[in-house]
């Protein structure tokens, strides 16, 4: 069994995709649940998740309903089981690659590779193939995406550093430029990008990436660049950060 959760979610089994969830809410109780598998959760949480526009009395079968609907997709299989023990229920899973836990592997491996992380953390990027559950806004999927995220950005950073260490200019502006593909407001990639564009003397681009980045920093969040972003711009166009002068 694969399961993805970044960008499209989709699950395979044995090959083959599946492609209805019979329940309208048995897609959704399946992914909260994997989200937390390992964990007991309540069925008043599960509730509260699924129908939180509305109060879903204990007595309602709406639960049982969704939940029957996510035990027979997985009946015929015993990578994963669904147990339940006195209100509450624990998914538990064996065998299956889910793209979000090979995410966190890989980040907590580059953690703990100290001088030999930047493989670990490219192969983070390779994973991260989209947003976590791409157009759900329920608040848990949010905070989920936000952590995948961070994990990425990370990486990402790690990655761009590297590269200014050993002044690979290219490699630096692909990873800053991927980084605002994520957060378009991360002022920190526009800096570098306005730094090594400065030092390729490709003036023109530093001031555009500048205007960009006034735009959506005043769009967004309704702040103007700061100080050192400003002196990077200031300092490019008096040619203080070509190569030859750095």
């Amino acid at each position: 069994m694969q399961i993805r959760c970044l960008g499209d979610f989709s699950v395979e089994i044995d090959g083959r995709p599946v492609l209805h969830w019979r329940a309208g809410k048995a897609r959704s109780l399946f992914q909260y649940l994997l989200v937390n598998r390992g964990r007991l959760v309540s069925a008043h949480r599960l509730r509260e998740v699924l129908w939180p526009e509305r109060d879903v009395s204990p007595q309602s079968s709406s639960l049982k309903v969704a939940m029957h609907a996510v035990r027979k997709m997985l009946a015929p299989h015993d990578e994963i089981t669904i147990e339940h023990d006195n209100g509450y229920y624990r998914l538990t899973t064996r065998d299956v690659r889910i793209d979000f836990e090979d995410l966190a592997r890989c980040a907590s491996a580059a953690r703990q590779a100290g001088d030999a992380a930047v493989p670990h953390h490219r192969r983070v990027v390779e994973l991260y193939s989209g947003e976590f559950l791409a157009g759900e806004h329920a608040d848990w999927v949010v905070e989920h995406r936000e952590w995948c995220k961070a994990l990425v950005l990370h990486s990402l950073r790690q990655i761009s550093a590297d590269a200014l260490r050993e002044n690979d200019y290219l490699h630096a502006i692909e990873a800053s430029k991927r980084i605002l593909e994520i957060d378009p407001c991360a002022e920190g990639a526009y800096q570098t990008l306005m730094i090594m564009h400065a030092r390729l003397g490709e003036l023109g681009r530093v001031h555009s990436w500048y205007q960009l980045c006034a735009r959506r920093l005043r769009a967004e969040l309704d702040v103007e660049p700061t100080r050192l972003t400003r002196r990077i711009l200031a300092g490019s166009m008096r040619g203080d950060l070509r190569a030859t002068a750095a």
